[in-house]
């Protein structure tokens, strides 16, 4: 048999499976064989992986590029997670316009400028939104979107709009309804948070003067206001029997409510939670200003407990592009500073660090909840998995190599990190999009404008 490329020696990590060394032949930019033996194998290219791990191509679905810089040069920047092993991404943004002509604009921009692949998610706003639905995802190969849970009117107020949507429960019922008679594969990514609470304790805390960093901005959204969302979220989910994704899980209490209350998890919810949360406490730097907010470590604690037994699914970054001079461009103080942080390059090192060398974490499970898992909700069939047909998309780790994280190693055009001067081990050597290597030995080796939007198809 002919190949493009032959990885061989490799200790190929399959999700859920386990660890196995095996030989992976590639051509057209899909995998062609799993091999046993290379002996009757001819190969353009090789690549001996010796001692190396080899992952499947890590899928982030959780990116907000475009807030504070121009989509092209959040796009542009995409160098950073081909660095970090991330091969896919999804985007997820909201505009109070038809997305009927927005979606094909930032393709264009995209395929022009991104490193890796990349799809959106789009959050739904408007009425027109939701008549245009069935041609959006018919027109332009989108099949998530994502709901704002208890924002009321304050996003629509944002966009001045006169047709948004209240994003209450209600909204929510009716979404899945249509989602459902749609079809299954329609995902409805949900903010859990209980705005109520975080508006009347924002202002509360304001008017008292309190500005302790991250500790105020715990306060102001508790666990227990996320548990609140999740557990109402999970039952109308429930009642319809609809397909919801849960981003960003922060807190201990949610934890709580989904081991407490398997049989709501297990009625078609998934769930993420973020690097952040699992890394980080509230005594850390006010860089690390989210929403919702970074609680303690006892929160840190559960959250990992949750990966470990199956009750949290999935692994995204939330990765949001900037600046020190922009995030606190608006004041130094907590209610000042602009929310989210730039993340994703560290994401495969920090999970391998405090996952599996810390914590035990099977690498097997790591794969799983970056890639695999990620891939399933999010409709990308032929993302984050290693299997005959796939897209060849790999990142090859050396898991004992350690550095320290800065910007400049993860080659990010954001001049900071919020995991900056932390020792970290299992850094790709190779990354590989569609069989093409992008990344060797830390550095990317190919042009910006390669990466492809990804249609889904119901």
């Amino acid at each position: 048999m002919k190949v493009d490329l032959l990885i061989k020696n490799g200790l190929v990590v399959f999700p859920k499976v386990g660890v196995k060394q095996v030989h992976l032949g590639v051509n057209d930019g899909k995998i062609a064989g799993i091999f046993e033996d290379v002996e009757q194998i001819e190969a353009t290219e090789v690549i001996d992986a010796t001692g190396l791990h080899v992952f499947p191509g890590l899928v982030d679905a959780h990116q907000h590029l475009g807030i504070y810089n121009s989509i092209e040069e959040d796009f542009i920047d995409t160098k950073q997670h081909a660095v970090g092993g991330v091969t896919t991404i999804v985007n997820m943004d909201r505009q109070p316009v038809s997305y009927l002509d927005f979606v094909p604009q930032v393709q264009e921009i995209g395929e022009k400028n991104s490193y890796i692949d990349f799809t959106y998610t789009l959050g739904i706003l408007t009425e027109q939104h939701i008549d245009e639905l069935e041609e959006t995802i018919e027109k332009c190969g989108i099949t998530s979107f994502k709901f704002f849970r208890n924002y009321e009117r304050q996003l629509n107020d944002k966009f001045n709009v006169d047709n948004g949507i209240d994003l209450s429960s209600y909204d929510i019922v009716r979404l899945l309804e249509k989602f459902k008679s749609i079809s299954p594969k329609l995902l409805l990514a949900i903010h859990c948070e209980n705005m109520d609470i975080n508006r009347a304790l924002i202002k509360k805390y304001k008017d008292e003067g309190a500005n302790d960093g991250l500790k105020t901005w715990s306060l102001t959204s508790p666990g227990y206001a996320e548990a609140e969302s999740l557990l109402s979220t999970l039952y109308l989910n429930n009642v319809v029997g609809g397909n919801v994704y849960i981003v960003h899980l922060s807190s201990g209490a949610s934890v709580d409510v989904l081991e407490k209350m398997p049989w709501l998890h297990d009625s078609g919810a998934k769930v993420e939670t973020c690097p952040h949360y699992l890394c980080l406490n509230e005594e850390d730097s006010l860089d690390a200003k989210v929403g919702p907010p970074i609680h303690s470590q006892s929160d840190a604690d559960r959250l990992w407990e949750g990966i470990a037994n199956g009750t949290i699914n999935s692994i995204g970054t939330d990765h949001v592009p900037n600046s020190r001079d922009k995030k606190y461009g608006k004041g130094q103080g907590v209610f000042d500073t602009l929310y989210g942080f730039p993340s994703v390059g560290c994401l495969l090192p920090i999970m391998i660090t405090e996952g599996h060398q810390k914590r035990g974490l099977p690498l097997e499970r790591i794969a799983d909840i970056t890639s695999y898992q990620v891939a399933e909700s999010f409709n990308l069939q032929s993302k984050g998995r290693i299997e005959v047909g796939a897209d060849a998309d790999f990142a090859i780790v050396d898991i004992n190599s350690k550095k320290t994280i800065t910007p400049e190693i993860m080659h990010s055009a954001s001049d900071y990190s919020v995991f900056e001067g932390r020792e970290a081990a299992g850094w790709p050597v190779y990354t590989v999009s569609r069989g093409e290597v992008i990344v060797k030995d830390g550095v990317p080796t190919k042009e910006n404008g390669r990466g492809k939007f990804v249609r889904r198809y119901i």
